[in-house]
Order: structure tokens, then C-alpha cells, then sequence
């Protein structure tokens, strides 16, 4: 009988030093899997300020044209050549929010960003059609989904920052 007991101690033993080496697996896990998650956040976090950073230079070149343009600095021919670039280049940093790959918290305000500039580009569109033609149904069009673009933006940042804040806490 005392054979029998032995092999139990022994089996209760290993199933001890078992269950104690699972535990650790998993806690080095998690803490692991939280790094990681906070690197993916930290990087996220540059790459989405960078992004809006290069579409807040490229609106302001933008805007500048447009009051050269009003003051008759420029032509509307090298407004538009200007506005056309302009467009080229936003639909390049459009692209970019498909490269981003935001921790699931973030992917509703990454959406909202990437429509606001959706909607501006499309505004300023019908903005250099209205320079091109003088329909004032361009420039009813441009000032409606430039209304919109901030919309989404704001509706944006505000699902950005609550998500930002739900991280911190």
C-alpha cells in the first residue's frame, strides 16, 4: 500500500508543478500581449498624428491659393493647375489610412477621419469646377461637403479621443 501512495504523491506533485508552469505561461502571456498591444498603440498614435499633420500642410497650401486667387494674385488657370495638384495629393495621403492599422478602439475614428477627406476632396472638386464653369450649383455643392468633411471630422476626433481615453484608464 505505501507503493500506491508514493505514486500518488508523486502524481500530485507533478500535476502541482503542472498547473503552476501553465499559470506562469499564461501571465507571461498576457503581460507580453499587453506590451505588444501598447507598442501597436504607441505606433498607431504617430502614424495617425503624422498623417493628419501632411493633410493639414497640404489644406493650408490650399487655402493660400485660394486667397491668391481671390486678390488676383493667380490666374484661374494656375488656380487650377494648383487645385488639381492639390487633389492628387490628398487622394495620395487618402491612401495612407488604408496602410494605418489601428487597435480595434480606434477603427470607427480612423473611418470617420478617412471620409472627412473624402468629402474634401470631393468639395474642392466641385470648388474648381466652379472656378472652370461659374455654376453656382459647384459652389452650393463645394460649400454643402465642405460642411460635411467637418462634420466627420469632428465626429472623428471625438471618437478618437474617447477611445484614447478608454485606453488610459
Amino acid at each position: 500500500m505505501r507503493k500506491k501512495s508514493k505514486k500518488k504523491k508523486g502524481s500530485s506533485k507533478f500535476l502541482a508543478i503542472s498547473i503552476v508552469v501553465i499559470l506562469i505561461g499564461i501571465s507571461v502571456y498576457y503581460f507580453y500581449s499587453a506590451d505588444q498591444a501598447k507598442i501597436r498603440g504607441f505606433t498607431f498614435g504617430n502614424e495617425i498624428q503624422e498623417l493628419q499633420q501632411e493633410i493639414h500642410e497640404e489644406q493650408s497650401k490650399f487655402i493660400s491659393n485660394i486667397a491668391k486667387w481671390e486678390e488676383n494674385t493667380i490666374s484661374d488657370e494656375q488656380m487650377i493647375s494648383s487645385g488639381e495638384e492639390h487633389i492628387d495629393a490628398f487622394k495620395v495621403l487618402l491612401k495612407k489610412y488604408d496602410d494605418l492599422q489601428p487597435p480595434d478602439s480606434f477603427a470607427r475614428s480612423v473611418k470617420l477621419f478617412k471620409l472627412s477627406l473624402e468629402y474634401q476632396i470631393e468639395s474642392h472638386e466641385h470648388r474648381l469646377e466652379w472656378i472652370k464653369s461659374g455654376d453656382e450649383l459647384e459652389l452650393v455643392r463645394f460649400q454643402e461637403l465642405t460642411q460635411l468633411s467637418f462634420e466627420a471630422e469632428q465626429v472623428g476626433l471625438k471618437a478618437f479621443n474617447d477611445a484614447k481615453a478608454g485606453i488610459q484608464q
